[in-house]
């Protein structure tokens, strides 16, 4: 990895940008606080990132969403040690999370999936990704990703007019056009660089040319976007003069629009960066003004890699050649600072040395149909370097799911570029699929149009720290409150019970509030904990009330307007796969589904039937269902009494289901769970004993299952209240994943009958290289015949980044 140094620049002469500023002398000057500023500032406020590997791109109802995450510390792309907790939900296109996962993140990664229920609707879904440290940057700060879903649509109408529909054409007076000046002025007199991006209604680019003309109608320049909406031109805008560019849009649509107004007085930062081992910028004052007491800095993550002030007096312009080595991987954000220190300009560019690992790969151009493929992966950073890296691998085949690659977020898209920008940046994967001139050229318009997203200077010169509300989480807490005929109790005596994985107990007193903590706990999901307290007399009169009942939900965005992105292309072929898939499956008694895939159809068999029921088949997915009503009518005190021999083949042996799963309010418990219920509190129960139902929550219900959705949990209360001062609690524990199913067809108990249609063929969140930087896994292909694409992602422990995509045929 590139070595960080702060350092001040003695230049050589540059006859191309004039008069060179001279190195600093000894003295007390507002530029000299910033390296140690920013230092001390990113030490004790280091920032994280996270970013999501999936296994495929586009989903259909009733898939499984694999997926692998890995949270940096944003200044180094290191994996961080910071938190050991990262909250990923899955948001419906109604603005919904319908599932939420606490992951326990070790060394900084974690894997996990989803399981897109039958009952869930299809359209654009959004998972976010966050730590509670992150919670302090904006919500902006966190990951998302676009998942096109396919499942319910119209008669016959397609995917791929579905896509149509969404891709309306925008009204002429619906597009934003803005007008952006490098280095953020626009200077009477001064020879200028105008950027410009056009945006539909939707955020997505539209193409436009054109021809800037002054307030007389006289042509100045012209203007043509180079890709997605995106452009530049130069002029020089003179005094009392104003101007507007008269625009043609592709689809033959005309507009008119005004550009800033000149400045009389200001300054031009100008970047040439066309050769890419040079950084050149040139600074011009404007109108009477000169470039006496500037400064220059030039920051990257965080670190100051550049600072220089202009010791020159009585010029209007100064000029510095910076090499780009001096500078990481990834945006280098350039700021112009008045004597006194304030920020006047500043400029992005994008530094791309091209130093990602080398991920070699030893596989063949071809195979057959269900052959094994063994391959051995070393990963190597500088050419010869071995790496030890953490990868997550994912193995598609083409034919069923073809892949828009410039829409694709990846590991180097997203960590050196998309996170650190303000907004959608709509083909993310097209400034890396193949860089050339035409690619360098639009990734700096990019710069020059696009929001920074974590840097601010104000923010770390000033002397006030930073407002840190949430604190990084090691572990999961559950914390609450004791009180003693309504007043806090001092020094209450509270203990934490669990029987899961053997006796579990701790135990804490209570502080002056009454308040009590257990923190940094690591449990998985599901698990039953009794928290219990004891004061010395009057114990009649102690109440304990939890206040982690649930993980906090940040409240989301109501206006949001998704970019269409993964969604770009018609995926009906790879839904027909799907349906021809999943009948397979049903054929041999495996993973049945409800979902019925026809003509991209999606049909749900039954309709809602218990309000807020987490039945992964769908509320009213069931063998037998008991509505709130139902349970009311059997006039019960036990909930064994209302259910006795009103199942078959359900017995019950001292009130306890036998041998049957037990899922409350959507959570796995231990059976004896079901003798703490009450049926008061029961807003419905659905009881599976058929491998049509049970098939989806996989082995947990090889038995059957009886799933309870409670009245107390639609209050937002997950606590059961025994006696005073006694709990009984379910939080939401870390999720445990499930692991991929890969055949095996070189063992003899696998079916080699069932037709292997999977879409996904492969998928590994959990690839480790040695000292080495070697690591090897093997899998079968599927039976479909065509292109299958391997693709590897992944971040060595130095915080380089690799991946690697590769294809080959099965014959």
């Amino acid at each position: 990895m590139l070595k960080r140094v702060v350092f001040w620049l003695i230049f050589m002469p540059l006859a191309a940008f004039g008069q060179q500023s001279k190195p600093h002398a000894a003295g007390d000057t507002a530029i000299k606080a910033l390296p140690a500023r920013l230092a001390e500032y990113y030490a004790t406020y280091p920032t994280e990132k996270a970013y999501l590997q999936f296994d495929k791109p586009y989903y259909a109802i009733g898939d499984t969403i694999y997926f692998k995450a890995y949270v940096v510390i944003r200044e180094q792309h290191k994996l961080s040690a910071l938190s050991g907790v990262l909250n990923v939900d899955l948001i419906s296109p109604d603005n919904k999370i319908v599932r939420t996962e606490k992951l326990q993140l070790i060394a900084g990664v974690a894997w996990a999936d989803f399981v897109l229920a039958d009952s869930l609707k299809n359209g654009n879904y959004r998972i976010r990704a966050y730590t509670n440290w992150m919670r302090n940057e904006s919500e902006d700060s966190f990951f998302w990703k676009i998942i096109s879903v396919a499942g319910v649509a119209k008669k016959s109408e397609s995917n791929k007019e579905i896509v149509k529909k969404a891709e309306n054409k925008p009204a002429v007076n619906s597009i934003d056009i803005q007008f952006l000046p490098e280095g953020g002025s626009f200077v009477a007199g001064n020879y200028s660089k105008i950027a410009f991006k056009a945006v539909d209604q939707n955020g997505q680019g539209v193409d436009l040319k054109g021809v800037i003309v002054d307030e007389r109608g006289e042509e100045v320049t012209t203007l043509a976007s180079t890709h997605l909406g995106m452009g530049s031109f130069y002029m020089v805008p003179q005094v009392g003069k104003s101007y507007k560019a008269n625009v043609t849009f592709a689809d033959g649509s005309h507009s008119t629009r005004e550009l800033p107004t000149a400045l009389l007085a200001g300054y031009t930062l100008s970047v040439n960066y066309t050769n890419p081992d040079t950084i050149r910028i040139r600074v011009t004052a404007g109108g009477s003004g000169f470039a006496d007491g500037l400064s220059l800095a030039g920051q990257s993550g965080g670190v100051l890699d550049y600072v220089v002030e202009n010791q020159q007096s009585g010029s209007k312009f100064f000029s510095v050649a910076i090499p780009a080595s001096k500078f990481p991987t990834g945006i280098a954000q350039f700021t112009l600072f008045s004597a006194s220190g304030e920020p006047l300009n500043e400029r992005l560019i994008f530094v791309d040395h091209e130093d990602r690992l080398k991920l070699n790969l030893n596989l063949k151009r071809a195979y057959n149909t269900r052959e094994k493929v063994k391959i051995d992966l070393a990963s190597i950073f500088n050419d010869s370097k071995p790496a030890t890296a953490s990868f997550s691998v994912a193995v598609t085949d083409e034919a069923i799911m073809p892949v828009d690659t410039v829409n694709e977020n990846t590991i180097v898209s997203n960590l050196l570029l998309t996170s650190e920008l303000k907004g959608t940046v709509e083909q993310p994967n097209y400034y890396f699929t193949e860089i050339n001139e035409r690619t360098r050229a639009a990734l700096d318009n990019l710069m020059l149009t696009q929001g920074y997203r974590y840097f601010n200077w104000k923010k770390i010169l000033s002397d006030g720290e930073p407002n840190i509300k949430f604190q990084p989480e090691k572990g999961l807490s559950i914390s609450g409150k004791v009180s003693k005929w309504g007043k806090p109790f001092l020094n209450a005596k509270v203990k934490l019970f669990s029987n899961k994985g053997g006796t579990f107990m701790l135990d804490t007193v209570t502080d002056k509030d009454g308040r009590f903590a257990f923190n940094d706990l690591m449990f998985e999901d599901s698990t039953k904990f009794v928290i219990q307290s004891k004061v010395p007399k009057g114990q009649d009169a102690v109440t304990l009330d939890l206040d982690t009942t649930f993980s906090h939900q940040l409240e989301l965005k109501t206006n949001f307007h998704p970019v269409i992105t993964d969604i770009s292309a018609d995926f009906s072929g790879y839904l027909l796969n799907q349906r021809r898939f999943y009948e397979e499956q049903q054929r041999f008694g495996i993973n049945k589904h409800e979902v019925v895939l026809r003509e991209v159809k999606v049909q749900a068999r039954y309709e809602a039937k218990i309000p807020d029921s987490q039945n992964l088949n769908g509320s009213g997915g069931a063998d037998y269902t008991f509505t709130a009503k139902d349970i009311e009518k059997m006039i019960c005190t036990r909930l064994t009494e209302c259910l006795q021999g009103r199942i078959p083949r359900v017995r019950f042996i001292n009130d306890v289901p036998v041998g049957m799963a037990l899922v409350i309010d959507g959570n796995f418990v231990d059976a004896d769970m079901f003798t703490t219920l009450n049926p008061d509190d029961i807003e419905g129960i659905e009881v599976i004993v058929s491998l049509h139902y049970a098939s989806i929550y996989g082995s947990r219900m090889a038995n059957g299952g009886i799933i309870v959705t409670t009245k107390r949990a639609k209050k937002q209360n997950q606590y059961y209240r025994y006696a005073p001062g006694v709990v009984t609690y379910m939080p939401k524990g870390f999720y445990k994943a499930r692991e991929f199913y890969s055949p095996q067809y070189d063992n003899p108990h696998t079916n080699q009958k069932m037709a292997d249609l999977r879409s996904t063929i492969y998928w590994n969140p959990n690839i480790i290289t040695d000292k080495d930087g070697k690591a090897s896994f093997s899998y079968f292909n599927a039976d479909g015949k065509g292109t299958y694409r391997v693709v590897i992602e992944g971040i060595d422990a130095d915080g380089n980044l690799g991946r690697q995509v590769y294809r080959y045929k099965v014959e």
